[in-house]
């Protein structure tokens, strides 16, 4: 049985995978603050005839994270794969940057990663064998107007993903990226261009860490327009982000409101 550490698996697209991995097989170590609704989906997925089990952890707190690890791996046996889905941040308010807010956002959607491998990397190596993936978000690809907090995180999430996957390749891990771009989980907000609906994304991210994938950005004409911005002058490249910001979910002129990024645009 392959034991798999889930982060960020109270809501939204961590919940998802994690019930989709569990109907795989998997059995399913959900991570996350709130209790409550960790308890929830365990008693869901043991309805449909998965197992898991919940940890009430916030994974930037580093001894927390250990603490649990080291509980799983006495308790459920080693683990085989982490999937770090815990993330997110808020709007960076230009009137009234705090840095404090910015160490938050990399403490979370960095750091907590960090935490995680502190804990179970030396165990992986010693096995030589292993999974980690890390949910990142097409934001990473370039500075996006109101979210220069965000995309600064998820870059450099990236960016230490792609590090380790080369060193420790040879070890017998394995490290696979994913990057979505906008993804759905209210009907009764504004859509967004090329949002995808949680399920969807989650079906398409579960079925990359099955196959074990390198990376995976989706969806495709978003990360192509993307690229595309990195071939153009930047003058007209922020000129262009400008004008679209409106359509692409972000507040208009004047002061950003601060309101929740989702975890993976």
């Amino acid at each position: 049985m392959s034991v798999t550490f889930l982060t960020g698996a109270s809501s939204g697209l961590g919940r998802e995978i994690a019930l989709r991995l569990a109907m795989r097989g998997e059995y399913i170590v959900a991570v996350a603050r709130r209790r409550e609704l960790l308890d929830a989906l365990v008693q869901e997925i043991e309805a449909r005839g998965g197992r898991a089990h919940a940890i009430s952890c916030d994974v930037t707190d580093r001894e927390q994270v250990s603490r649990a690890v080291t509980l799983v791996e006495s308790r459920d046996g080693p683990i085989e794969r982490l999937v770090s889905c815990a993330g997110g941040g808020k709007r960076t308010k230009i009137d009234d940057f705090r840095a404090a807010q910015f160490e938050q956002m990399l403490s979370l959607n960095v750091l907590g990663m960090a935490n995680c491998l502190e804990a179970m990397l030396p165990r992986m190596l010693d096995r030589q064998r292993g999974h980690i993936v890390g949910i990142s978000s097409l934001a990473a690809a370039r500075g996006l107007p109101r979210a220069a907090e965000y995309s600064a995180a998820k870059a450099a999430l990236s960016t230490f993903l792609e590090g380790l996957r080369i060193d420790l390749k040879r070890h017998g891990i394995d490290v696979t990226i994913l990057s979505p771009g906008f993804i759905r989980r209210d009907e009764s907000k504004k859509r967004r261009p090329m949002e995808i609906p949680v399920e969807i994304a989650a079906a398409r991210m579960v079925r990359a860490i099955d196959r074990r994938y390198r990376s995976d950005a989706f969806p495709l004409r978003l990360v192509l327009l993307l690229a595309a911005h990195r071939l153009i002058p930047p003058a007209w490249s922020d000129a262009i982000v400008t004008a679209l910001s409106g359509a692409l979910g972000y507040p208009g002129r004047g002061v950003a409101r601060r309101r929740p990024i989702p975890p993976t645009a």
